[in-house]
């Protein structure tokens, strides 16, 4: 009985850290947005902000599939990307103020960032980061998209954080 509670709180911990490393993640990517870019007048920070705000929306959507796990409305997932949106989608939307649009945020800042990973070449333009594939295909993010990004992630974040820290007290 007691290994058994033991786990359930290693698993309640588990979907908090998901969520303190999601905060952690956006305020970093808020901080180079609003403070740091505008201070050196770099275009390229967009590229690192982009990165922690799909770090803040992984580590969300986990720490809320974790959630799921701990009242064993989930099953355990296995750590691949597509799978656990897919179950996201369908256990989770409608659910706790969850839209759809915020899955399609998720799988949207996550494509960016694979696109970037993959890009062949990178530059700034006008104000714009923009990301070239093989074909020269192009992809540009602008600040202003950034800080939509932002935003939304913001939102998505303060959900979690109403189901995550309602069911505390």
């Amino acid at each position: 009985m007691f290994k058994k509670l033991q786990n359930l709180s290693f698993i309640m911990e588990i979907y908090h850290n998901h969520y303190k490393k999601a905060v952690d993640y956006l305020k970093a990517a808020d901080h180079l947005v609003y403070v740091t870019m505008p201070l050196v007048k770099d275009v390229k920070i967009i590229k690192t902000a982009l990165d922690n705000i799909n770090l803040a929306l992984l580590h969300c959507m986990d720490a809320m599939l974790e959630y799921e796990r701990y009242y064993r409305r989930v099953l355990p997932l296995a750590n691949n990307f597509e799978l656990r949106l897919d179950v996201f989608r369908k256990r989770l939307i409608g659910r706790y103020g969850f839209m759809k649009y915020d899955a399609e945020l998720v799988a949207e800042i996550k494509s960016l960032v694979d696109e970037r990973k993959v890009a062949s070449m990178e530059f700034t333009k006008s104000g714009k980061y923009v990301m070239c594939s093989d074909t020269y295909n192009m992809r540009t993010i602008s600040v202003d998209e950034i800080k939509k990004y932002l935003s939304t992630t913001k939102n998505f974040l303060m959900k979690a954080d109403k189901v995550i820290n309602t069911n505390l007290k």
